[in-house]
């Protein structure tokens, strides 16, 4: 009989009540067990030099170094799996962790409690520990040192009767920092709406959008059932719910999982965009683990619409575009910081950016 691997943590939290709270939590279930606690940022890079987890789970808000920092000196110098645990759901809170997320942690989750209300949050801070375990995750450099050299102006084919009606992009683990790095290229004028599904706990997807949407200067919202996308603003799929189009081209919010394996679910974006729109469709894999969108992706291309994949060196995780590589459902391979130029060049001419 195989014996379940040992998922280790290391718990980082101020708190004492919630620190032992937590360590609890992790140490009663099979499979997990906690092997360090800091209760600041400072210790934490200590313990994760001498302990080497396989996970940590990260308070933001501590004395003497908080989460952000500790995280971005750990995806720097000792690259490690964190799920950021936010003490809260109001905008500043949401803020840091989508901070966080994009100095390198995997997820963010609020924080769970003991009660009784709390019993699916529990459960999904959990499996978040140990799904994110499995992640092999890269040292992360600084943002200016992602960003990439731009090279001269791509050579553009015009293609008039074929220019891209639609924009659906797809993330999964580190997206919000590639998504705000693609969206806040995109210029005020931007002609076409831009459907997004992101995996994200759903009670983070409001905050997402605002967040976003004080990063760019293209409106960022939630996506409403039955409404028609609007050119020039991007919509988030709420938490809980595939986002897909109608044959009409109306948005539509399915809250039944279905087959797929998540939900939202990249795939169904992709899937609906594709019969609706055809070869009319700008298909966008960001970063994040497995391989949602890329079936999709692969049936996107064969339509003839245009696909971008991130490529390995600036994913926190090339799990879903390393999938539509294999699938050989990638048109460009770039890096996040020429996605947004790649966008806006297709919208343009419609055809070839080389």
């Amino acid at each position: 009989m195989e014996t379940m691997s040992m998922v280790q943590v290391l718990v980082v939290e101020d708190s004492m009540t919630t620190r032992r709270f937590l360590v609890d939590l992790i140490n009663n279930i099979p499979g997990l067990m906690v092997i360090g606690e800091a209760e600041d940022g400072v210790q934490a890079l200590r313990l994760v030099e001498e302990l080497r987890p396989d996970v940590i789970s990260m308070d933001i808000q501590m004395p003497n170094m908080d989460g952000l920092q500790a995280t971005q000196h750990i995806m720097a110098n000792t690259p490690t799996p964190i799920v950021v645990v936010s003490a809260g759901l109001g905008q500043r809170e949401v803020d840091y962790a989508m901070l966080a997320i994009e100095a390198g942690a995997l997820a963010a989750i609020d924080k769970p409690t003991a009660s009784p209300q709390d019993e699916a949050k529990r459960t999904e801070y959990l499996r978040l520990l140990r799904l994110m375990a499995g992640v092999s995750v890269v040292r992360r450099r600084s943002l200016d040192q992602l960003e990439q050299r731009l090279d001269s102006l791509p050579n553009i084919q015009a293609d008039t009767h074929h220019l891209p009606e639609i924009v659906v992009i797809g993330a999964s683990a580190g997206g919000p920092g590639a998504l705000t790095q693609v969206l806040s290229y995109l210029p005020e004028d931007f002609p076409l709406p831009i459907l997004v599904t992101q995996h994200l706990s759903a009670d983070f997807v409001p905050g997402l959008a605002n967040w976003l949407g004080r990063r760019c200067v293209l409106p960022v919202r939630l996506a409403l059932e039955g409404e028609y996308p609007e050119p020039g603003e991007v919509w988030l799929a709420p938490g809980g719910y595939h986002m897909q189009l109608s044959p009409e081209g109306r948005v539509e919010l399915i809250p039944e999982k279905g087959h797929y394996r998540h939900q939202p679910s990249v795939d169904a974006l992709f899937d609906s965009a594709a019969s609706v729109y055809g070869r009319k469709v700008i298909a966008v894999l960001l970063t994040g683990m497995g391989d949602d969108g890329a079936e999709a992706m692969a049936r996107l291309f064969a339509y003839g619409a245009r696909t971008i994949v991130q490529n390995e060196e600036t994913c926190v995780v090339y799990g879903m575009p390393g999938a539509a590589v294999e699938r050989g459902a990638a048109e460009y391979i770039l890096p996040v910081g020429e996605i947004g130029r790649a966008i806006t060049h297709l919208v343009q001419v419609g055809n070839h950016y080389r």
